[in-house]
């Protein structure tokens, strides 16, 4: 590969994360309410909630002067920190239900928050605990493995504040690059986590249905300009294995209409037409949350998983599983339709396939770890899962944020979060997020 030229992996993630031009440092904060949440039933209705917020967001985030290149400060709102700490609560009250269940009381109680925020999801998980089951508090040990070195200061000082500094451990590290973990059972909880993970980009040859990996070029007058090459990305070329192990579905096969897949001459005549195509739309590939599940299979094997993220998002790029890109300017949010933008000027995010993800995780976490750096040999389109691997999977629900919430709630948190005139704030707000467990 040529020095000016690189994967979408690559920018996507410096685009979003790189410490000194990255679009959150620089631009983005997390939405915080006020210290003690909202008063859900003291709002007439839900127009008046989303004034409360607005004002909020004028008081405490508004123009500051601290503009670069004229892009506004994105902030993030977050179920965590709109609906505390009932959300939390929910969250926390399926984990426990769980852990009661499985390990206690011979086991501790030990959960990993992966980017921890403000602190408040582990203030208000922690504080439940604490609050409705002493027994358990004893045995609980929350560990927040965060990559700023700001906000781990940050939630540190939240734990001391809310006098639970003895129970929470703030893990200062990068999670790839964390070196830690045991085979004790612990939970995992990666909420709002995946959607900023890098993607890899690929398309699919229609002749042969063989993918080619996306490459940025960049020329040197800095513009970028995508080329196509055969898979050598070691991790993406796993990826794609794992893919080619899962049952087929349409978040496994090419994304070509049925008529094309299934028949070459059709393929042929298609791309021999003036200006038609000779690749398939492209196909975002969530190679890094690949690697995080490899990850957890290597650094803690015994974990149960609870990921929180968007199924869906408006605005996206043309393409399977394709981001959003924005950014805020003149105190509007732009959206972009390619992803080849400026490192740190843009937020990057993805939606996540929640059944391509189960599919996968309970494929790896059923692969030995010592395999996972030899890509699994490739398979015929109709294999299918082991009965282990079905057992796995079966266990592993996928449920809309409202269903998990009523589930694992109960009364308290859809009571708690409706204005006086009955409505729902929470069922309407987040209606393309999911919850994994």
């Amino acid at each position: 590969m040529l020095p000016n030229q690189i994967p979408p992996e690559e920018p996507t993630r410096e685009t979003v994360e790189e410490p000194n031009y990255g679009y959150f440092p620089r631009n983005a904060t997390i939405f915080t309410p006020p210290e003690k949440g909202y008063d859900f039933a003291s709002f007439s209705d839900s127009g008046a909630f989303q004034e409360a917020v607005a004002q909020r967001y004028a008081e405490v985030y508004g123009k500051t002067g601290d503009e670069i290149g004229g892009l506004g400060r994105q902030v993030w709102h977050t179920p965590t920190e709109l609906f505390k700490p009932y959300y939390a609560r929910a969250l926390i009250h399926a984990v426990v239900t769980d852990y009661k269940s499985n390990h206690f009381p011979l086991k501790d109680l030990v959960m990993y928050e992966v980017g921890g925020g403000n602190g408040s999801f582990m203030v208000d998980a922690v504080g439940f605990i604490r609050e409705n089951h002493p027994e358990i508090y004893e045995r609980t040990k929350f560990r927040i493995i965060e990559i700023s070195a700001a906000l781990a200061e940050r939630q540190r000082a939240k734990a001391r504040e809310e006098g639970m500094i003895d129970k929470v451990e703030v893990i200062e590290s990068d999670f790839f690059k964390w070196t830690g973990g045991d085979s004790d059972p612990c939970y995992v909880l990666a909420l709002e986590v995946f959607d900023n993970l890098a993607h890899d980009m690929v398309r699919y040859d229609l002749t042969t249905l063989q993918p080619l990996q996306a490459i940025v070029s960049i020329d040197s007058t800095g513009d970028f300009s995508l080329l196509y090459e055969p898979l050598h990305d070691p991790l993406l070329s796993r990826v794609m294995s794992y893919r080619h192990q899962l049952p087929p579905t349409l978040s496994t096969k090419p994304p070509l209409s049925p008529l094309l897949l299934s028949s070459l001459p059709l393929r042929t005549l298609y791309t021999s037409l003036p200006f038609a195509p000779n690749l398939s739309i492209p196909d975002f590939i969530p190679t890094k949350a690949v690697l995080f599940l490899e990850s957890l299979r290597s650094r803690l094997p015994n974990h149960r998983m609870l990921v929180a993220d968007f199924a869906r998002l408006p605005d996206a790029v043309p393409g399977r599983n394709g981001p959003v890109v924005q950014t805020r300017y003149g105190g509007s949010m732009v959206p972009c339709e390619t992803i080849l933008v400026k490192q740190g000027y843009f937020d990057i995010f993805f939606p996540t396939d929640f059944q391509l993800l189960r599919d996968t995780y309970s494929l790896i976490m059923n692969t030995p770890s010592s395999s996972l750096s030899v890509p699994p040999k490739l398979r015929d389109e109709a294999s299918t899962h082991s009965t282990t691997r079905e057992s796995r999977c079966g266990q592993i629900g996928i449920y809309s944020q409202t269903e998990f919430l009523e589930r694992f709630g109960g009364g308290e948190v859809m009571k708690a979060t409706r204005t006086r005139d009955g409505t729902s704030i929470l069922e309407g707000m987040y209606t393309n997020a999911n919850i994994m467990f």
